[in-house]
């Protein structure tokens, strides 16, 4: 069973992918998660407390995620394919509401310091399978990608309801890596 601050930070991710960051309250997380009137106060007595949570369950998320049948691929198509396979899953039904919330989470300065070093890490991990996969220019290279993978991502949750090519994106993905 979730611990009461696991419930609020979910409560929290779903009121920041459905109202933005205007609705996102104390309140607001309280009667989304059921929760009596102070839970979220108590668990998270600043905003800022509350964005920093949000942000921790959202990298949770993601882990659990992708934490399902990978290969261990480090170049070419098959990380492309594996890239643009993840940007699917992140825009999918069961996970759209958490790129939602952190799309949203990007607007706002005060989660700009938990977000960056989320970007960072992710750009870390990148930077390092590219290099052992003897890529020529793997930071470089990696920025590229980060960069045209969460222009993806948004593109698949605000414009376009056909959501994520995988293929198309994976040839994308592909021709950053040459």
């Amino acid at each position: 069973m979730p611990s009461r601050p696991e419930l609020v930070a979910d409560a929290a991710v779903t009121v920041l992918a459905r109202d933005g960051l205007r609705g996102l309250t104390h309140r607001a997380v309280d009667a989304e998660g059921g929760l009596p009137h102070g839970s979220t106060s108590n668990c998270f007595r600043s905003r800022a407390a509350l964005l920093e949570a949000i942000v921790t369950r959202l990298e949770e998320l993601d882990r659990a995620m992708l934490a399902g049948p990978q290969s261990d691929v480090r170049s070419g198509p098959a990380l492309a394919a594996q890239l643009a396979s993840n940007v699917a899953r992140m825009t999918s039904p069961e996970h759209v509401r958490a790129t939602r919330a952190r799309l949203a989470l990007l607007l706002d300065e005060t989660a700009k310091p938990a977000m960056a070093a989320g970007h960072l890490r992710f750009l870390a991990l990148l930077e390092s399978m590219l290099a052992e996969g003897g890529h020529p220019t793997p930071s470089t290279t990696a920025r590229a990608v980060s960069d045209l993978l969460e222009g993806a991502l948004v593109h698949a949750v605000s414009v376009d309801s056909r959501g994520v090519d995988v293929e198309e994106l994976a040839d994308a993905v592909e021709r950053l890596l040459r």
